[in-house]
């Protein structure tokens, strides 16, 4: 298992959620400016941890997969936060959240199902996929349910597991666990290697 230096990783969220404790503060319709910046933040630290684990990785956002009707004329486009490539292979997708509740699973479950149709890596194994969360709220039931009925693996990364909707993180400056962290890096890595 090699240790990662998570230092920066550290550094840009404890400034980054500074800045929007900040902007809350101090700004009109900070409500929505707090949720786009900490909504992003967990798309940028799991990126830089992605690529600390191999530098050689291609992360796309915004890389929509389309499905077409059976006749055709309809289509639907799939995709999720970070869609991870190695050697212009799709390696690996990533929905990112500050928080997961029950509608967030429901919507990454949907997406991955959806990428991996026309993704599979062999027949007997399915693309990887993963959540990326700094907080968790769904009940032990509903994600007993879709993670016993569909195959991905999740990461709550904040020190504070569970999600109150009183104290949130930009309130809080909950820090995030460097061990999740590294058990991020670790899964990333069986995945990609350093190749």
């Amino acid at each position: 298992m090699t240790k990662y230096d998570f230092t920066n990783v550290i550094s840009h969220y404890n400034s980054t959620l500074l800045d929007a404790q900040l902007k809350y503060i101090n700004e009109e319709n900070a409500g929505g400016k707090v949720r786009g910046t900490t909504g992003k933040l967990y798309e940028q630290i799991a990126t830089m941890i992605c690529m600390l684990v191999n530098s050689n990785l291609v992360i796309k956002h915004n890389d929509y997969k389309r499905e077409y009707s059976p006749c055709g004329e309809y289509f639907n486009d799939s995709q999720v936060d970070l869609h991870v490539y190695l050697r212009d292979e799709l390696v690996l997708i990533i929905e990112c959240k500050t928080y997961l509740d029950k509608s967030m699973l429901i919507r990454a479950v949907d997406e991955f199902k959806n990428i991996r149709k026309h993704h599979a890596i062999t027949s007997d194994k399915v693309l990887p996929s993963a959540i990326f969360t700094g907080q968790f709220d769904v009940n032990k039931n509903t994600f007993g349910f879709f993670n016993s009925t569909n195959s991905f693996d999740t990461f709550v990364v904040n020190s504070t597991r569970k999600r109150n909707s009183k104290l949130p993180l930009h309130k809080t400056l909950d820090p995030l666990d460097v061990n999740r962290l590294q058990q991020f890096a670790d899964y990333v890595y069986n995945i990609v290697g350093n190749s």
